[in-house]
């Protein structure tokens, strides 16, 4: 663990055992373009209720997460930068630098502090003001680990690898989540929930990218870059259901964050064009 020294200033939500590696059970067909949640809820990822372009800086945005007065945290791929949104613009508000050069896949915010996930594994603590710490697991580079988010019900952060699942799993067969314990700072050693490929690939492979708990439901969200698609997993691990997105609104989708109400924001990479942000309010 090293520290480094930054000193940030920005409003952040105060927030509470491991489980064992759930196998997920077989899906609905992709049919449609809306997801039902269990609490009556859809998302129309056809017709978003806001999309706006982003800056420059952030042409390769690879996590969103929202802050609790409203704003956004986003990072991107290269700079060890963490940049602060208007929600409702996508307006840069400041850049707050918490380290060098890297290869930044996710942003969460848990326990007083934003967390940000390198694809080695190594996880960055930066609490509101202060020192960032530097938190080294076991995840190997070959995870890839691109997926970061906050489980509150468990106290825990979990991270999602886009390629090898870990020793004794199968790359060919399965996607790995794990989960890193903020009570004890340290990564569980099996995956919380593994998910099997015969269930998610379809001509495209299902490589995470993204990773959130529905602020209502528990259910956890698990979105694809490669094939643009969200896995809904119910709170236990068993897949609920996978819902392609649409090409043509997304061209990379790398970002996802919930609002306390269910709002759900999607931010895209702009490998041809502007990155966007999506907003998608829960209908009734």
């Amino acid at each position: 663990m090293r520290s480094l020294s930054l000193c940030i200033a920005f409003s952040l939500l105060s927030c509470g055992p491991a489980d064992a590696p759930a196998a997920v059970q077989s899906a609905a067909p992709p049919a449609e373009n809306a997801v039902s949640i269990s609490a009556g809820a859809s998302y129309d990822f056809e017709s978003p209720s806001a999309s706006v372009d982003l800056p420059e800086a952030l042409r390769e945005i690879s996590g969103v997460t929202v802050l609790p007065d409203g704003r956004l945290a986003a990072v991107q791929d290269e700079a060890g930068v963490l940049f602060i949104l208007d929600a409702e613009s996508g307006a840069v508000l400041s850049e707050q630098p918490f380290a060098g050069p890297g290869d930044y896949e996710d942003v969460a915010h848990a326990a007083g502090a934003v967390w940000v996930l390198e694809a080695n594994g190594t996880l960055f603590e930066i609490p509101e003001s202060g020192t960032a710490r530097e938190h080294e697991t076991p995840l190997k580079k070959k995870c890839d680990a691109e997926g970061l988010a906050f489980d509150s019900a468990r106290s825990r952060l979990l991270i999602a690898c886009k390629e090898d699942p870990g020793e004794g799993f199968d790359e060919d067969e399965h996607r790995a989540v794990y989960a890193f314990d903020l009570a004890t700072g340290s990564l569980l050693e099996e995956p919380v929930f593994l998910l099997q490929r015969s269930e998610l690939d379809s001509d495209d492979n299902f490589k995470p990218s993204a990773i959130g708990v529905h602020p209502l439901t528990g259910e956890i969200y698990v979105m694809s870059s490669v094939r643009r698609a969200i896995a809904i997993l119910a709170p236990d691990g068993r897949l609920a259901r996978v819902v392609d997105l649409p090409a043509g609104r997304n061209a990379q989708p790398e970002g996802m964050a919930f609002l306390p109400d269910g709002t759900l924001f999607i931010s895209n990479e702009g490998p041809d064009a502007p990155a966007t942000l999506q907003r998608f309010a829960p209908a009734r």
